[in-house]
């Protein structure tokens, strides 16, 4: 199962939501507001404990997961269910730097939560990495796009999960020639 099911009721240790941008002046995106009150949504729900997250600074400050931390807040999450990740500047990045937060609270499973397009490639980052990953896919990003921005991210996430797969084949043929 590479998706999140909703009839398997299996709790998850956490809930990873990946960042997107931030506006001038802190702002939220709308896709940041969007994978928040989702990841909240799975909170209340059940299906884990804790959110993760994560993203660095972007263009605007503050951090992406800063801004996602006051979102979960007024949404009713404690405090002390959430954990940031600011450093993160890509989804790579963001998986390495959750893993090692995961590794530090063992912690070998979770949602990854983020528009449906960039899903596919971020679960697979995850697993690849060794984590008992399944996506959970925001709903309403297309509805505040137009169609040729949405053909833009699709083909640029399939690029982006070909290079990815060219270094992982890289990374396995070095290993197994050493």
């Amino acid at each position: 199962m590479i998706f999140l099911r909703e009839e398997e009721k299996e709790p998850f240790d956490v809930i990873v939501v990946l960042g997107a941008a931030v506006w001038k002046g802190g702002i939220p995106s709308p896709a940041i507001k969007r994978r928040v009150l989702h990841a909240v949504n799975l909170i209340k729900n059940g299906r884990a404990k804790y959110l993760l997250l994560t993203g660095g600074l972007g263009k605007h400050p503050p951090t992406e997961a800063s801004v996602m931390k006051d979102l979960a807040v007024k949404e009713g999450i404690p405090p002390n269910r959430l954990i940031l990740e600011e450093k993160a500047t890509s989804t790579y990045e963001s998986a390495v730097g959750c893993i090692q937060i995961m590794r530090k609270h063992k912690w070998s499973s979770a949602i990854i939560v983020s528009d449906p397009y960039h899903l596919l490639r971020a679960t697979f980052i995850f697993r690849s990495l060794g984590v008992k990953a399944v996506g959970s896919g925001v709903k309403g990003g297309r509805e505040s796009n137009p169609l040729w921005k949405w053909v833009y991210y699709y083909i640029r996430e399939a690029a982006a999960f070909l290079w990815y797969l060219t270094l992982i084949a890289r990374v396995r043929i070095f290993k197994i020639g050493t």
